[in-house]
């Protein structure tokens, strides 16, 4: 009994470590556990062609090796990869987003014109300027099914009225990391530019960034901790803007070409070349007496990029310059003494040179982009994928992000779909090129605008899921 005892503990912790027989070779081999997910759930999963028996939510131990997955719900296109099951190791294919094989759309706001419409961070609003002429933004409540729209005229006094004769027109920027305040670019008098904080709950508490610090900002920023607090790009200095207390900071970092935010108190740059042509990269932390560089470029001319991420309890750095970015893991010490220690995990190049980097999905990816091409190293799978989006029209922006795992693209007018890796592309409805989309918080409808043969604008959602 004993020895019955033990034998079974020991096949139950070979089960659970992922060792089973392998009746093609006749041999034990350890496998990987595979968890499947999609949204919505209860699609059919088939490995390999074979039927897995049960719906996602669900998971399986499978043998080391390549595999082909597809899941499968009724009304909706099937959702198919190809993965790589490491021996021990756990696979999340918890992100497949099945969509209908036929899109209903549904126009929820007529609008004369539509300049700007930016998604909150939370996308719950979506915040649209219809005439750029006037003060008033229009704010959709996407947590409604009728997604009700609302106006926000802009007090008199939070901006400054043209000369007579003069134009001027109003832009939204971006939001705050808590989906409250609205960053609106006021232009007048042809080239004078103004930045306004609009308070979307009170919006007669909104703020004249310009007119109150008597700056020109070329850049601003929401903190990502208090969005009362700002940071300013203003004649290559980035400084610190508190508008609560109406004070402007000390130059934090000098000779500035770009800045971006890491966390609550780091900022990371790219620095105007110097004297000798040299430019760097590096990082500041809120407080410290300096800024510190990661590395000096003697490229004076090639696209620079740097961005910084954070995925499992390790720092991952990414540096780009021209064609090539490397990437790199390691502690940024707070302090200005202690020394960096990085070490180098891998390279690879994007034709054409790097105009944009970033980390997503709390750190995974790593994405660089040179117009309609970007390439996304994941940090997890230590794998590099890149992808083309399909279409011919010229792409100026940076790569937008429905959700973790889905990047969208408006290029030739259509809203499309695709994974982080470029997998289960997916047309979901003719857009407006140039504006935002939200996916609503429930993830039943995708937002954006659209217009009509007539010249009309619409809010416009597409459904996700299908109602039974």
């Amino acid at each position: 009994m004993t020895f019955s005892v033990v034998a079974l503990v020991v096949v139950l912790v070979f089960v659970m470590l992922g060792y089973q027989f392998n009746s093609n070779d006749g041999k034990i081999e350890q496998g990987g556990l595979v968890q499947f997910d999609s949204q919505p759930s209860g699609a059919n999963v088939t490995i390999d062609g074979n039927s897995f028996g049960t719906q996602t939510t669900s998971k399986t131990t499978m043998t080391a090796g390549q595999h082909f997955i597809t899941m499968n719900r009724s009304g909706y296109n099937p959702w198919q990869k190809s993965i790589t099951v490491v021996p021990g190791a756990v696979l999340w294919l918890n992100y497949a987003r099945l969509v209908p094989t036929n899109i209903e759309s549904k126009n929820m706001s007529d609008l004369s014109s539509v300049s700007s419409a930016v998604a909150s961070p939370d996308s719950e609003s979506m915040a649209i300027k219809d005439d750029p002429v006037t003060p008033v933004i229009k704010l959709s409540d996407l947590t409604r099914d009728d997604a009700r729209l609302s106006d926000l005229s802009l007090p008199a006094d939070s901006f400054t009225a043209p000369d007579e004769g003069k134009s001027q027109q109003f832009t939204i920027s971006s939001w705050d990391p808590d989906s409250k305040y609205l960053l609106v670019k006021h232009t007048y008098n042809d080239d004078r530019v103004e930045w306004i904080v609009v308070d979307t709950n009170n919006v007669n508490e909104s703020k004249n960034v310009t007119t109150l610090l008597d700056i020109q900002a070329s850049k601003l920023l929401f903190s990502n901790a208090d969005s009362s607090v700002l940071y300013a790009l203003i004649d290559s200095d980035v400084r610190k803007i508190n508008l609560n207390d109406a004070t402007l900071s000390r130059p934090l970092i000098t000779n500035v070409d770009d800045f971006d935010l890491y966390s609550d108190s780091m900022i990371t740059y790219t620095s105007l070349a110097d004297s000798a042509g040299k430019r760097m990269v590096g990082y500041y932390v809120d407080g410290a007496q300096a800024s510190r560089v990661v590395k000096t470029v003697d490229d004076g001319s090639s696209p620079l990029r740097f961005t910084v991420g954070r995925y499992f309890n390790e720092t991952f750095e990414a540096i780009a310059v021209g064609d090539t970015v490397e990437v790199l893991s390691g502690d940024l010490p707070r302090d200005n003494k202690t020394k960096l220690a990085l070490k180098a995990l891998t390279s690879f190049t994007v034709k054409g040179g790097v105009q944009y980097l970033s980390d997503q999905t709390n750190g995974r990816f790593i994405v660089a982009q040179n117009g309609p091409t970007y390439a996304t190293y994941d940090l997890e799978l230590e794998k590099m994928t890149t992808t083309t989006l399909k279409g011919s029209s010229a792409v100026s922006r940076e790569l937008s992000w429905l959700d973790k795992y889905h990047v969208w693209s408006d290029r030739d007018g259509m809203l499309r779909l695709y994974e982080f890796d470029g997998a289960n592309q997916q047309d979901i409805m003719k857009v407006v090129p140039g504006m935002s989309v939200a996916l609503s918080p429930n993830g039943k409808y995708i937002y954006g605008i659209t217009k009509s043969d007539n010249g009309m604008y619409h809010l416009t959602r597409a459904q996700m899921t299908i109602d039974k």
